[in-house]
């Protein structure tokens, strides 16, 4: 029953939320839009409460750097690579 009601209010509280397939439901979460979205819904789906979106952050950094070879070449170069590490830290 508890799941009916969390489904009820989730649906009531994010726009179009029926529009998506059922099965996408559980992975669909409201966070605040405050440029750090992507961050808490990230924190969120890994059930970490929204403001541990500075850990998110901090385990992308931890990533790009020890896999900086593989990076340097998906995203183009040592240039862009930099680039968005540089935009991952400053955006904190």
């Amino acid at each position: 029953m508890k799941a009916v009601k969390e489904l009820s209010s989730k649906i009531e509280s994010i726009p179009m939320f029926d529009q998506f397939s059922i099965r996408f439901h559980p992975y669909i979460v409201d966070v605040k839009a405050d440029g750090h979205c992507g961050y808490r819904v990230v924190a969120a789906l890994l059930g970490m409460e929204e403001e541990s979106l500075v850990v998110v952050r901090m385990h992308l950094l931890k990533e790009l750097n020890q896999c900086q070879n593989e990076y340097i070449q998906l995203f183009g170069g040592e240039n862009r690579f930099e680039y968005l590490k540089n935009y991952f830290l400053l955006i904190g």
